[in-house]
């Protein structure tokens, strides 16, 4: 595992991400959402979710052409709020009324980051681009 690890962080910023299945259970491990204390069923329903989210979001930025810019990262993002929001919302329909407490802090904490935030666990921003 430790070789794992290793062999992404020499990759550099610009490496490819690991592999789906990775970055799903990584969520659970992250200390950013600690707070949310996932139970092992809301793990186990949550994980598919977003390895199927992940390797869909994997293929539409695949499909941005590496010299395309700000701008081409921003037409696909109607996309990928396509790609995010049904699992966003699943997820959130999983929590417990402490981890929604959780949810709407977090998600008030990002919207101050970005006022085009819209979700926390899959990234979105609403398709707008960010400011």
């Amino acid at each position: 595992m430790l070789l794992g690890i290793f062999a992404v962080k020499a990759q550099g910023p610009g490496g490819p991400p690991p592999p789906p299945e990775e970055r799903a259970k990584a969520l659970f491990t992250n200390q950013r959402f600690a707070a949310f204390a996932f139970t092992e069923d809301q793990k186990t329903k949550i994980t598919p979710m977003l390895v199927k989210f992940y390797t869909s979001s994997d293929s539409l930025m695949a499909t941005v052409p590496r010299d395309g810019g700000m701008e081409a990262f921003q037409a696909i993002a109607p996309k990928r709020a396509a790609l995010s929001e049904p699992v966003e919302k699943s997820i959130v329909a999983m929590l417990t009324p402490d981890q929604k407490k959780a949810y709407d802090a977090a998600l008030s904490a990002a919207k101050e980051r970005n006022p085009n935030a819209t979700a926390v666990f899959t990234g979105g921003f609403g398709g707008r681009p960010r400011n």
